[in-house]
């Protein structure tokens, strides 16, 4: 973690917890099947889940535990907006899904998603 700002009136830096549980994310998508599964829900978003489906326990459960980090974070006084959970967790796990789709780099997408989002006037760009 970055300490730079300690002490000083600039942005915490990315808590660790949260962006990891941030590019937990992407690596959903590297488990063999899941990819496929995940596309398929895309693809076919109102068609309902089977009771038990192991895709979307995964993705609810990801969710979960993403907002739970987003709280934490909070609780911390970091900056995070003042918004719904719920919703800044959708707008995180949706930047990956919006470069994925558009064939963009990857490569930080986590902490340049959490700098847009969560802080949208940042000093954590140095902890590309």
């Amino acid at each position: 973690m970055n300490w730079r700002h300690q002490g000083t009136s600039a942005s915490a830096p990315v808590h660790p917890e949260l962006r990891r549980i941030v590019e937990d994310f992407e690596r959903l998508w590297a488990i063999a099947g899941f990819a496929e599964q995940f596309a398929a829900h895309l693809a076919l978003p109102q068609a309902p889940a089977a009771p038990g489906d192991p895709y979307d326990l995964v993705l609810e459960e990801h969710h979960r535990r993403l907002v739970v980090a987003l709280r934490r974070a909070l609780q911390r006084g970091e900056a995070v907006p003042d918004r719904g959970l719920d919703n800044l967790a959708d707008a995180l796990v949706g930047f990956y899904l919006s470069r994925l789709l558009r064939r963009r780099r990857l490569d930080d997408w986590a902490l340049s998603a959490i700098t847009t989002i969560i802080y949208p006037r940042s000093d954590v760009e140095d902890q590309r």
